[in-house]
């Protein structure tokens, strides 16, 4: 199985071993439907919710407690990810879509000063659902899909927006161009969940690209920086190195610190614990200095349960290919009965 964008040969993930530390909680019910992350710069953190909820970008100190808020003047219909530009401008990804019937996404951009500027993007194929979402040096959006399968596309603008002609719905999407995929492997795949991409980020200084699963964080060196757009998808086709992320309900949102520390949270599903904030100091190092080697025989990360979602999708599934099964029983028997 390929890990990254699938090209000739085969490469093999790496399994980092460093345990991620619970920083602090997220235990504002305002936070419940966190999926999406950014650290800034000084100490702070930047988090929105998914769809449903109001446009808000919360601001939270180093204890996770809610210090200020920014209102986003425009809705998004599905936030699903968080990005954060070099000049400080906030990039929010409402490329959720999970019946997969939007004729177009969109990428809404908050200035340090409040102004706001609306992009929207349109696939090549077809609607697609998707959590994450990478802004490299050219500003450049790429989007990865988010599929259950563990095999999900790469998507990238052809031009960076320039904020003139993004303000109003009856614009023209801009296109987007199917890059490749990026391939969790198979051996990896160890429960529900663990295929699906529900976040991704940059390192502060280009070196690395992550994306996220509900149960790990891949980490993918960039050797040559993230300046472009082709530079994150090279990235993604190099060897990844797996951190395992223990502690999480429903994990969507990643991020990394300005020195390299790996960031992950998520959303709190009701009757659940508040999510953590997780911390994975020196990550960069990790991707960029490690060696990749297998992580066959490596025990499936503790989980402290499947994401709500899926857990009722498995379930489902699991009783109807029982009562199919009870089914074909019941049929053969009659069969060999009425003889």
């Amino acid at each position: 199985m390929l890990a990254g964008l699938v090209v000739p040969g085969v490469v093999v993930p790496g399994v980092a071993l460093a345990d991620p530390r619970v920083r602090c909680t997220l235990d504002d019910e305002r936070l419940a439907e966190a999926s999406g992350l950014v650290a800034e710069p000084g100490g702070t953190y930047a988090v929105v919710n998914d769809s449903g909820n109001a446009s808000t970008v919360y601001v939270l100190d180093d204890r996770c407690a809610v210090i200020g808020e920014r209102e986003v003047p425009e809705k998004g219909r599905d936030v699903e990810d968080l990005a954060r530009g070099a000049d400080g401008t906030l990039w929010i990804a409402d490329i959720g879509d999970n019946g997969r019937r939007r004729s177009s996404v969109a990428v809404l951009r908050l200035a340090p000063d409040g102004a706001e500027t609306v992009s929207r993007f349109a696939y090549p194929d077809g609607a697609h659902d998707a959590e994450s979402l990478l802004v490299p040096g050219d500003d450049r959006p790429v989007i990865v899909t988010k599929d259950l399968s563990g095999r999900s596309g790469v998507y990238v603008a052809e031009q960076a927006p320039d904020g003139s002609d993004d303000s109003g719905d009856s614009d023209e999407p801009r296109p987007l161009r199917r890059a490749g995929e990026v391939v969790v492997p198979g051996e990896a795949i160890t429960s529900v969940g663990s295929g699906t991409y529900t976040g991704g980020a940059l390192s502060a200084d280009g070196r690395v690209v992550a994306l996220r699963t509900y149960t790990d964080a891949w980490l993918y060196p960039a050797p040559g920086g993230t300046a472009t757009a082709e530079d994150v998808v090279t990235a993604l086709a190099s060897p990844p190195v797996r951190v395992p992320l223990s502690g999480e309900v429903q994990g969507e949102a990643l991020a990394f610190a300005p020195d390299g520390t790996l960031l992950a949270t998520g959303e709190t599903p009701s009757g659940e614990r508040p999510a953590p904030l997780l911390a994975v100091p020196g990550a960069t190092t990790l991707a960029t200095e490690g060696t990749p080697a297998t992580s066959a025989g490596r025990p499936a990360p503790e989980r402290a349960g499947l994401p709500e979602p899926l857990t009722t999708i498995g379930v489902v599934v699991a009783v109807a290919l029982g009562v199919f099964a009870l089914v074909a029983v019941v049929a053969v028997v009659r069969r060999r009965t009425s003889r």
